[in-house]
């Protein structure tokens, strides 16, 4: 995607240029944040000026130039996603803000959804132009609004495909507003990396950013890196003989077309299995190790060894004692009889 790391120095270096008046070293290091250089056209399209009022009021965002806004009607008016996103990508490259920007991949996300609820809006209020408003747009978009659906969603009218189909449109948006790129999801790249932990890992940061098991699944090529990403686009191809489309099984069935039991059987290998077969055997209760740390730790261990859930509670609870301090065994043993 990118980021924002090289660009203080840059910006530094640019100036110092402009000073000097270096004109060869401009001509080959182009800012596109740079007043300079991208002066201000004299208008503006409505929709960036729409746009340009929600980023800033929203992301604290300080400063914009030309180059901002011709990249901002490039992706505007794009219908191919790549090519819409590289926009977004130089768009977020010539603006400035006034504090540190949240993560470049976020703004990328949010600047999409932005476009799409705008062009909605636009399309519902083409036919009343006169009273056209954006401030629907900016509610729908604001991380403080919940008022959404009474202020933007017309209830469609009958019989008309049109208002149907701008609905199930809003209705998606809504959708994807709701969820949340707080949590960093973790990157997969194989090798000796544990596939358990990285996917729990995974579910944990997916729940609290609320996405749901249709999105995971979308998402989820994105993080995953070497052998890892070749398989994913292996066992995903339509020629695959039991091509994977969903995120994990709900009917019987289903388990050879889901991403969470195929990428366990794929990466949970026997090199593994062994090593972690090897650590429960020889895990014990460490000195000032409080017993539920140590149950947490033996737990683990036991869902990488037997992921079919198929040990005994005496094979269970056998790895849990043997490794417990022994004044514990003790108060754990059964009672001798009495003499």
């Amino acid at each position: 995607m990118g980021d924002y790391s090289y660009l203080p120095q840059q910006s530094e270096e640019h100036f110092v240029a402009h000073n000097r008046n270096d004109l060869d070293f401009i001509e080959l290091n182009l800012l596109p944040s740079c007043l300079i250089c991208f002066p201000l056209e004299e208008q503006s399209s409505r929709q960036f000026q729409d746009f340009w009022n929600w980023f800033m009021n929203e992301y604290s965002a300080k400063t914009y130039t030309a180059y901002t806004t011709y990249y901002f009607d490039q992706a505007y008016f794009e219908n191919d996603f790549e090519e819409r996103n590289n926009s977004i990508n130089q768009l977020l490259y010539s603006a400035t803000f006034e504090q540190q920007p949240p993560d470049f991949e976020y703004l990328n996300h949010q600047i999409h959804i932005w476009i799409a609820a705008h062009q909605v809006t636009e399309t519902l209020f083409e036919t009343e132009e006169e009273s056209y408003q954006t401030a629907p747009v900016f509610d729908l978009l604001s991380s403080e609004s919940d008022s959404y659906t009474q202020t933007v969603t017309p209830e469609p009218m009958a019989n008309d495909p049109m208002q149907a189909n701008i609905l199930a449109t809003l209705q998606g948006i809504q959708t994807a507003l709701e969820r949340r790129n707080n949590t960093p999801l973790p990157l997969f790249r194989g090798d000796a990396q544990d596939p358990i932990e990285w996917l729990d890992d995974f579910e944990r940061a997916a729940t609290a950013n609320q996405y749901n098991e249709e999105y995971k699944f979308q998402i989820v090529g994105g993080y995953l890196q070497g052998s890892s990403a070749t398989w994913f686009s292996q066992e995903t191809d339509a020629n695959a003989q039991h091509r994977i489309i969903r995120w994990t099984p709900i009917n019987a069935g289903e388990e050879n077309t889901s991403f969470t039991t195929q990428f366990e059987a794929k990466f949970r290998t026997p090199i593994l299995i062994s090593k972690w077969y090897m650590k429960l055997e020889r895990r014990t209760q460490g000195p000032g190790e409080v017993v539920t740390e140590y149950a947490k730790a033996i737990r683990k261990l036991i869902k990488r060894v037997d992921s079919g859930r198929n040990w005994t509670e005496e094979q269970k609870i056998h790895s849990f004692t043997k490794g417990l301090k022994t004044d514990l065994l003790y108060a754990l043993a059964p009672p001798g009889p009495e003499r």
